[in-house]
């Protein structure tokens, strides 16, 4: 069995250590690394730090453009394409616009780019396969997005509350979902997982929005249940 991945830092194995130097770092005990050496399946990973789903098109195509080919394609996108360029709030400058701030990836190219990834890979025969959403946990997200940033206006542009960045985010988990569902497309259900699992805050790193060594644990065992049971549709 080979799996190609195209997602973002969490299937890269991103991690945010508090004494390193660096911006993040990547565990080589990521989730599919560790499911890798349980069930020995072949792995093309091209996940890539702060993915979005145009990106991830454009790379697909051209994986299969080059003659490509795999079992099994993973797709993760989501976290990154509902987040919003926090840049617009420099500290000390007055709030921007509200009305000019879009995500990064607007909702309904979000799941045009999911149809089209997922029809792709069916054209060349290749089974796509979802992975869906990682919860934030938002007081810490915002916390590391607020740095050097104007906090006042940004917790003005977020109705008063972190917890907007949550809501967000599950506005396109939920259409993720039902994407996938009426797409007939299979799913990795690390929302469930995460949000099933008591303290599930303490399998996340300082930064709020990538696992922690013990989180890419977690998620690895789902990919040792789930990947057994994935159906070739070609």
């Amino acid at each position: 069995m080979k799996l190609v991945i195209f997602g973002d830092s969490i299937l890269k194995g991103v991690i945010t250590i508090p004494e390193s130097k660096n911006l993040f770092d990547v565990t080589q005990n990521d989730s599919l690394s560790l499911a890798q050496k349980e069930l020995g399946f072949e792995m093309d990973n091209r996940s890539i730090y702060g993915n979005i789903t145009s990106k991830g098109l454009v790379k697909l195509q051209k994986f299969l453009e080059k003659g490509g080919e795999a079992d099994f394609c993973i797709i993760e996108f989501g976290s990154n394409d509902c987040d919003y360029d926090w840049n617009v709030f420099p500290e000390g400058q007055p709030a921007p616009d509200f009305a000019e701030i879009n995500p990064k990836v607007h909702f309904d190219e979000y799941l045009a780019n999911l149809t089209q990834m997922t029809e792709l890979c069916r054209a060349h025969k290749i089974t796509p396969v979802i992975m869906n959403l990682i919860p934030y946990v938002c007081d810490r997200w915002f916390k590391t997005i607020a740095k050097a940033h104007n906090k006042t206006a940004m917790l003005e542009f977020l109705h008063g509350t972190p917890d907007t960045l949550g809501k967000n985010q599950q506005r396109y988990q939920n259409a993720l979902m039902e994407f996938a569902s009426t797409s007939n497309v299979q799913t990795i259900d690390a929302w469930t997982l995460f949000t099933n699992t008591q303290n599930s805050a303490t399998l996340m790193c300082d930064d709020g929005i990538h696992p922690n060594e013990e989180g890419y644990k977690l998620l690895s065992k789902l990919w040792i249940e789930r990947i057994p049971q994935l159906k070739r549709e070609f």
